[in-house]
C-alpha cells in the first residue's frame, strides 16, 4: 500500500498536489453571488459616463460626477460636487483619454474650469478629430485613497473572468493580480484581494489607515455579477483605478471602460 517512486522530484510534486487537494477540501463553502436582473448592454461601446451609470447600478458605485454638455454646466457641476474637480473629455470614441492629454486634475475654481473646457475640446479635436464628443465630465477630485484595478475578460472557455490588482500603472509594472471565474461572492472577492503581494498597501503598512477592504470585496463581487448577467456580449470591462478609501468610507470607480460586441443576441 506504499506508494514507491525513484524520483524524488516526482515524489515531491505528488506531495505539493496531496497539500493543494487538501488546501481545496477545507476551505471554507464559497458565499452566494449577488443576484442581479438581465443587464441590457448598450449597442455600442459606451462612454465612460454611461459605462460608470451601467455599473453603478450593478453595485460598483462611481465617483460622484456630472457629464457637461458646455462649460456653463461644467462651472455648474463643479460648483456642486466642491473644488478641486477632476475633469475629462467625454467620447465614446476616446476610451483611453490619458495619452491624449484629455485629462485635467486640480481645476481649482470656476475660471479654471471654463479654461479646462476649452482646452479638452482643443486637445480632442487634435488628437481624434474624428470623434463624438459628447462634452466633458466633472468629477469629485479623491485624495488619500488606494488605487486598486479591477477588471472582466472572456475567457473561450470558461466565460467571463473577474480580475483584481494593484492600479494605476503598477497594475502594469508589477503585475499583481488575481483571477476568478464569474460570479462569485463577497468572500470569495476578499480571498482574492488578500491573495495579492500588495495588500499591505490596503492594510495600514507604515502607519497608514487601514483601507475599506469589505467594500471593495462588495464591489468585485457586483463587478462578477454584473458581467455574468450581462451575457455573451460583454467583451471586458476595466475599472482603473479604483479608489479605496479608509475603513468605513467606501470605495469609487474614477474611471471605466466597457467594450461590447457590435452584435445583438
Amino acid at each position: 500500500g506504499w506508494l514507491v517512486f525513484e524520483d524524488p522530484a516526482r515524489a515531491v510534486n505528488a506531495i505539493e498536489a496531496m497539500g493543494r487537494f487538501g488546501a481545496a477540501f477545507a476551505a471554507p463553502e464559497a458565499s452566494a453571488p449577488p443576484a442581479l436582473p438581465q443587464v441590457e448592454l448598450p449597442a455600442h461601446t459606451p462612454s465612460e459616463a454611461v459605462a460608470k451609470s451601467l455599473l453603478g447600478a450593478a453595485g460598483v458605485p462611481p465617483v460622484p460626477e456630472h457629464a457637461a454638455p458646455d462649460s456653463e454646466a461644467a462651472v455648474a457641476a463643479a460648483a456642486s460636487i466642491g473644488f478641486p474637480v477632476v475633469m475629462k473629455i467625454l467620447s465614446p470614441d476616446i476610451l483611453h483619454k490619458s495619452e491624449m492629454g484629455g485629462v485635467l486634475l486640480d481645476v481649482a475654481d470656476a475660471d479654471a474650469v471654463r479654461h479646462g473646457y476649452a482646452t479638452l475640446l482643443d486637445r480632442a479635436s487634435h488628437h481624434a478629430p474624428a470623434a463624438k464628443i459628447e462634452g466633458v465630465l466633472v468629477a469629485k477630485q479623491i485624495k488619500g485613497a488606494v488605487e486598486m484595478a479591477l477588471g472582466i475578460l472572456r475567457d473561450p472557455v470558461f466565460g467571463p473572468v473577474a480580475m483584481v490588482g494593484l492600479g494605476g500603472i503598477f497594475i502594469e509594472v508589477l503585475k499583481d493580480v488575481s483571477f476568478r471565474r464569474c460570479p462569485f461572492g463577497p468572500a470569495e472577492a476578499e480571498r482574492m484581494i488578500r491573495s495579492l503581494r500588495g495588500f499591505p498597501l490596503l492594510d495600514g503598512v507604515r502607519g497608514r489607515p487601514r483601507a475599506d477592504v469589505p467594500a471593495l470585496a462588495q464591489a468585485l463581487s457586483a463587478l462578477s455579477a454584473f458581467a455574468a448577467a450581462a451575457g455573451p456580449r460583454l467583451l471586458s470591462v476595466d475599472v482603473n483605478p479604483m479608489l479605496v478609501l479608509p475603513e468605513g468610507q467606501g470605495c469609487y470607480a474614477a474611471d471605466a471602460v466597457i467594450e461590447v460586441s457590435g452584435e445583438a443576441d
